[in-house]
C-alpha cells in the first residue's frame, strides 16, 4: 500500500497532479498535463491506497480547463492553482501561502506527475518532510532533486531511467489494475455511436496519447486518408488539442472530405464505447505509453500497431501500408462476426 489511511489527528497528504488541458492550439511545452497520473491518483483514493479527503489536500496545476478535466476523470474537488508562465516551480510561494492560510501540517508530499516533481521537493524540503513520486514519464525531467524519498514506476525503462538520474526505485504493483475499465456493453456501443449517427460499418479510429497535445493531427488525418481509398469507411477521433490540427482539417477540407474527422475534449474513458481500435503515436515508452495501452486493451479495444517519429511520418514509413491494411482487415472481420452475434 502507499499508505494507511491517517486518523483524523494525523497531518495531511498534500497530493500534487497536473491534469491534461482542453484548450486549443496549446503549445506542447506550455501544457504539461497528462490523463494516466489522473486516472491513478482517482483509483489510489477509491480503493483507499492512499488518504482521500479531508484526510488529505489534491492540489490540480495546470490552465483553468484543467480543473474541469480533473473532475471528469474522476477527481475529488481540490484545490486548482495556475502556474505563471505554465512553470510549476512558479507556484512554490503561492502553496506554501495556501497551506499555512489553511493550518495544515503536511506530512508528506505525494506527486503523480513527474512534471511537478521539483515543485513538490521545494515544498518538502521547506516543511522537512518526506517526498514521494508516482513516476509514468520519467523523460520529461532533465535534471530530477535529489530529495525524493520514494519514487514508483511501472515500466522497466523508467527504472533504467531512474538508475541513470542515479535514483532507486520501486516497480509497483498495486495501481496499475485499479485503472482497468470494463468493457463497453452493446447497449452503451450503441448508444453513443447513435448519438453521434455512427453506423455499424463504419471503423471508428481514435488518435490517442497520454498527453492529448502529443497526438499529430496531421499524421493522423493523412492515415485516414489512406485507408478512406483504401475502400474503408472509417471516422477518426482527434484531440482538440492535437497540434498540427489546423493543417489536418485543410488537408481533410482538400480530400473533398472522404472520411469523417470529429475533434473532441472528451477524457479517454468517455470515448471507450465509440472506438473500434486506435493508434497511439509516440515512440517512447514508458509507464505513461504502458498504462494506456493496458486500459484499452482491457477495454477490448485493438491498437493498430504504427508508429511515427519526426518527418518520417506515415506517409514515408517503408512497408507501413501493407501492416495497416492486414489489421484493418482483422479489425474488419471482428466487426462483422460481433454483428453477427448481436
Amino acid at each position: 500500500m502507499i499508505s494507511p489511511n491517517p486518523s483524523s489527528t494525523q497531518p495531511q497528504t498534500i497530493h500534487l497532479i497536473a491534469p491534461p488541458s482542453t484548450r486549443p492550439n496549446q503549445n506542447t511545452h506550455t501544457n504539461f498535463g497528462r490523463t494516466t497520473p489522473c486516472l491513478l491518483l482517482t483509483g489510489a483514493l477509491k480503493h483507499s491506497l492512499t488518504p482521500p479527503p479531508p484526510h488529505s489536500q489534491i492540489y490540480t496545476i495546470g490552465d483553468a480547463t484543467t480543473k474541469n478535466t480533473a473532475a471528469e476523470l474522476g477527481l475529488p474537488p481540490s484545490i486548482h492553482l495556475t502556474p505563471l508562465l505554465s512553470n510549476p516551480t512558479s507556484l512554490k510561494r503561492q502553496l506554501l501561502t495556501r497551506l499555512n492560510q489553511s493550518n495544515i501540517t503536511p506530512s508528506r508530499i505525494l506527486c503523480w506527475s513527474d512534471e511537478l516533481i521539483h515543485l513538490a521537493s521545494s515544498v518538502a524540503t521547506h516543511h522537512d518532510i518526506p517526498t514521494e513520486l508516482i513516476s509514468t514519464k520519467p523523460s520529461t525531467i532533465t535534471k530530477p532533486p535529489q530529495n525524493i524519498d520514494t519514487i514508483r514506476v511501472f515500466e522497466n525503462q523508467d527504472h533504467d531511467t531512474w538508475q541513470d538520474f542515479r535514483h532507486t526505485c520501486q516497480t509497483d504493483q498495486l495501481l496499475a489494475p485499479l485503472i482497468d475499465p470494463p468493457q463497453p456493453t452493446k447497449k452503451q456501443r450503441t448508444a453513443a455511436r447513435a448519438q453521434l449517427n455512427i453506423d455499424d460499418h463504419t471503423i471508428v479510429i481514435a488518435a490517442i496519447a497520454d498527453a492529448p497535445n502529443q497526438v499529430d493531427a496531421r499524421e493522423f488525418a493523412f492515415l485516414l486518408g489512406l485507408l478512406s481509398v483504401s475502400g474503408y469507411q472509417v471516422l477518426g477521433i482527434v484531440p482538440k488539442t492535437a497540434k498540427n490540427l489546423n493543417q489536418a482539417l485543410r488537408h481533410h477540407r482538400g480530400l473533398q472530405k472522404p472520411f469523417r474527422l470529429l475533434t473532441t475534449t472528451d477524457p479517454l474513458p468517455k470515448l471507450l464505447p465509440l472506438l473500434d481500435t486506435y493508434i497511439h503515436p509516440n515512440d517512447h515508452t514508458s509507464g505513461s505509453t504502458h498504462l494506456i495501452d493496458r486500459l484499452l486493451s482491457r477495454a477490448g479495444i485493438p491498437i493498430l500497431n504504427l508508429r511515427h517519429s519526426g518527418k518520417a511520418g506515415f506517409s514515408r514509413a517503408q512497408g507501413t501500408s501493407g501492416q495497416l491494411l492486414n489489421e484493418m482487415d482483422q479489425i474488419v472481420n471482428h466487426m462483422q462476426s460481433q454483428l453477427t452475434n448481436a
